[in-house]
């Protein structure tokens, strides 16, 4: 579904008043920022393996443009010299600095692995991580997380239109709908992203029941 077509079924949802078309795109990116911001993200935000380059001697690395939050079933590696992955498990900057700064054991990077690489990393913020200990050789790691999609800055079909164009759309019309006092409209749209959010959190309850038990609070 393209963008004008969102527009479309708002407008008609709000008795198609014929100016609230900037009012309709800037409420749309508003609701994407606000579920991509969420604890609970759809597997279709997941990217795979993508290469982030790690530089000898420095601590930090950069996170790729996007970046929302890790998965918990997938963990940064890197490929050894057999081409292997070895992972590096992800911790809080505390349990990583005990583990391997604080207790003084080398940079020897995971179990059976040669010297040099990190044992652990940390997510600092949406824009940096950490590695520790400090790798002391440079190498290429590769990261699988949700990454924010297009805004609808212009005439597309992203990811959320693609894929979850009810849940999306019902968040942006109860928004105009609110801004204009319509309790009809408002209604409406209320109705239409209830509707679609149970199977957007049903689908999302699913992933995280498949094969291990849900933990409630749990930072998806």
């Amino acid at each position: 579904m393209l963008r004008s077509e969102a527009i479309t079924i708002i407008k008609r949802g709000l008795g198609f008043r014929q100016t609230q078309d900037s009012a309709i795109i800037a409420a749309l990116k508003f609701a994407q920022r606000t579920v991509e911001g969420g604890r609970s993200l759809p597997t279709f935000l997941l990217v795979f393996d993508v290469a982030i380059p790690v530089v000898a001697n420095s601590p930090s690395f950069v996170m790729p443009t996007g970046f929302l939050r890790l998965h918990d079933d997938y963990d940064m590696y890197y490929l050894n010299a057999d081409g292997a992955r070895v992972f590096i498990p992800r911790r809080n900057y505390t349990e990583g600095y005990q583990a391997y700064v604080a207790s003084g054991e080398p940079s020897s990077g995971p179990v059976g692995t040669a010297t040099g690489y990190p044992s652990v990393m940390v997510v600092q913020s949406g824009t940096q991580g950490m590695f520790i200990p400090t790798p002391t050789r440079s190498f290429t790691a590769y990261l699988t997380y949700y990454k924010a999609d297009r805004v609808l800055d212009s005439e597309i079909e992203n990811l959320w239109l693609a894929n979850e164009p009810d849940f999306l759309i019902g968040l942006a019309g109860m928004n105009v709908a609110g801004d204009l006092r319509d309790q009809g409209a408002l209604q409406r749209f209320s109705a239409m992203t209830n509707t679609a959010g149970k199977g957007h959190m049903g689908s999302i309850v699913d992933e995280e029941l498949a094969g291990r038990s849900l933990v409630m609070g749990r930072n998806n």
